[in-house]
């Protein structure tokens, strides 16, 4: 069986009462959520490859942005 790509529906953080993390819920849009354990660390290397995607991605946002007011 070949393993299939689900789309993300949503994801939620809740911050660890210790300040030292936080957990991690991710769901697709078949219902099945994931929760995980997340460090400081693990979440300020996942938002530098978010910042970097973003803005690696920029451009192609202004490309469909001047074609939705076309």
């Amino acid at each position: 069986m070949a393993d299939q790509t689900k789309t993300l529906a949503q994801f939620q953080l809740t911050p660890a009462e210790n300040g030292r993390g936080a957990r991690l819920h991710i769901e697709d849009d078949g219902g099945e959520t994931l929760e995980l354990s997340v460090t400081r660390d693990q979440l300020d290397v996942l938002a530098d490859m978010l910042d970097d995607y973003l803005s690696e991605t920029e451009d192609a946002d202004e490309v469909d942005d001047e074609d939705e007011e076309d």
